[in-house]
């Protein structure tokens, strides 16, 4: 499938997620109905009455597909929103075992935070911040992205109350690994101690993630007798 019509529908879809099947044939050449049909049958577009639609999950996969072909990440993240990038990841998570929640709020002690989604399972429990694009950050920015993240983890992680409230069990013997997601591939894999995954391995991560790596941060829930605020 050619990158480029891939590409114009993601640009064409950006506002109104539909486009009329002629416009796309006066920026296309002979073969439009074969290609179409072929990104139907693999899910990527939905195609009624003449008209191309395609939900925020189907421009995340038609991303992902682009980006696995080779295409330009910083060139395809134009055409997609911070919004359809957290409800893929979303998605993504709770369609292999987890439980969501987006754009958790919660007070601790001394603040207001939020976490873009917290994910859970019997084993693991994520604290994701959706990056939409992290090329060309310096080495200090990613730093403190990191630490920015882990500083929320600590202060959720001293609230075992609200994540009860979420019925998450077993909570003091749980830990929470803040972990930040991009678009594409990045350099720093792994930002003191903080996992940056692409979103293209988030699957891997979560299926190969060891209980015994060091190298993660990991930070433990614990009561620490200020679990009275409410969020």
């Amino acid at each position: 499938m050619p990158v480029n019509l891939q590409l114009k529908l993601l640009e064409l879809t950006t506002e109104s997620r539909a486009v009329d099947i002629e416009d796309l044939e006066a920026a296309q050449q002979a073969g439009l109905t074969v290609k179409l049909n072929s990104l139907r049958e693999r899910g990527l577009v939905s195609i009624s009455n003449g008209r191309l639609r395609m939900d925020r999950q189907q421009r995340m996969m038609l991303a992902e597909s682009l980006i696995h072909a080779g295409g330009d990440p910083k060139r395809i993240s134009r055409f997609l929103g911070w919004q359809e990038f957290e409800d893929f990841t979303q998605h993504t998570l709770s369609a292999n075992g987890f439980q969501t929640v987006k754009h958790f709020i919660f007070k601790s002690k001394t603040r207001k935070s939020e976490i873009d989604i917290l994910a859970w399972n019997d084993t693991l429990t994520l604290a994701v911040d959706c990056k939409h694009w992290l090329s060309g950050l310096s080495r200090g920015q990613m730093r403190d992205m990191a630490k920015a993240q882990v500083e929320r983890v600590i202060a959720l992680a001293t609230r075992p109350d609200l994540l009860k409230r979420l019925k998450i069990d077993h909570t003091e013997r749980r830990s929470i690994i803040p972990l930040i997601l991009a678009l594409s591939d990045v350099r720093e894999r792994m930002v003191d101690g903080v996992p940056v995954v692409s979103v293209s391995k988030l699957l891997s991560f979560i299926y190969g993630v060891s209980p015994v790596d060091d190298g993660i941060q990991r930070i433990p829930v614990s009561d620490l007798g200020s679990q009275s605020r409410l969020m």
